[in-house]
Parts: C-alpha cells; structure tokens; sequence
C-alpha cells in the first residue's frame, strides 16, 4: 500500500511565508493505525520528528512549546521547500568548490581531519570529518586561543577522504 502523505508548512517570526517556511513536515499512517512525522532536515531527508506535535501543543499548554504556525501544504509545495532547503544548507559552500584539507596532530587525540575554505559571503569556515560525514567544527579558533594543542599539517583531499 503506497503512503499517504499529509504536508504542512511551519511558518515563524523568522520564515513568515508558506511559500518559503521556516520547515516542512508531513505525516503519514501506518498499517498499524500508528501516526508518523517526518521534517525535511538540513541533512536533505526525511526525518522523524516531533515539531508538528509540539507546535500543537502550544495550545495544549505544554511548557516549552516549539514556535511556529501550521499551514496545510501541497506535495508540491513540499517538493519546492525541499529546494529552499538545499539552497540553504549550500549556501556558505565555497564558490569553487575547492577546500583546503588539513590532519590536526597531537600527542591526545587520533589524527582528525578537518577542510577549511572561504563562503562566498567571506566567512572562513572549517569542517571536522565524522563517521557520518563533515560537520562544523572550531578546531583552529581552539589552538588559536591554545585551548587546545597540536598542530595542522596540510594534506590532499584523497589522504583526507582515507581517514
């Protein structure tokens, strides 16, 4: 039997317009009878979630209610925030889409590895390779403020995609 999905947009003080929300969400029913959400994540999937439940429970009086309002959207419409997302997930990605790739060496720590570029916005932005892929990361300001020991020694992009 093939899903049936309800979508809805969360709109916010920050993300005004259903047109490009703050957050996409849909629901869907199990075989089960069991009510599933999902977000559309800035991992650029499908999630499970509890932001619709908790932007409802703000009238339910629930303590810490996530802010937002619920707008019911279109698959297509879903499909267009899924877009909306991409963009901004990518949007400090380097206009070249060249970064520098560095091992951090120290007498504690397996040798991480991090890539460092500029955002088109002039941001000077670094990354720390995860077993789940790159995430953000402040490795450098650290052994800038020497919160932190060790050093950055340059290495390829193909030394860093074999850590």
């Amino acid at each position: 039997m093939e899903r049936q999905y309800q979508y809805f947009a969360i709109t916010t003080p920050y993300h005004p317009e259903v047109e490009e929300p703050a957050l996409a969400c849909r629901r869907w029913v199990d075989e089960q009878g069991t009510v599933h959400e999902e977000s559309y994540t800035d991992e650029l999937a499908w999630e499970p979630t509890a932001v619709l439940d908790d932007v409802e429970a703000k009238g339910r009086g629930k303590i810490r209610p996530t802010t937002g309002e619920i707008h019911p959207i279109t698959e297509e419409a879903a499909s267009r925030f899924e877009a909306i997302q991409h963009t901004r997930v990518h949007r400090f990605d380097p206009v070249d889409g060249k970064y520098n790739y560095f091992k951090l060496v120290d007498d504690v720590h397996a040798p991480w590895v991090i890539r460092t570029w500029i955002s088109p916005q002039g941001y000077d932005l670094e990354e720390t390779h995860t077993a789940s892929g790159w995430r953000r990361s402040h490795l450098r300001s650290k052994l800038e403020r020497d919160s932190m020991g060790g050093d950055l020694v340059p290495i390829t992009q193909e030394e860093a995609e074999q850590q």
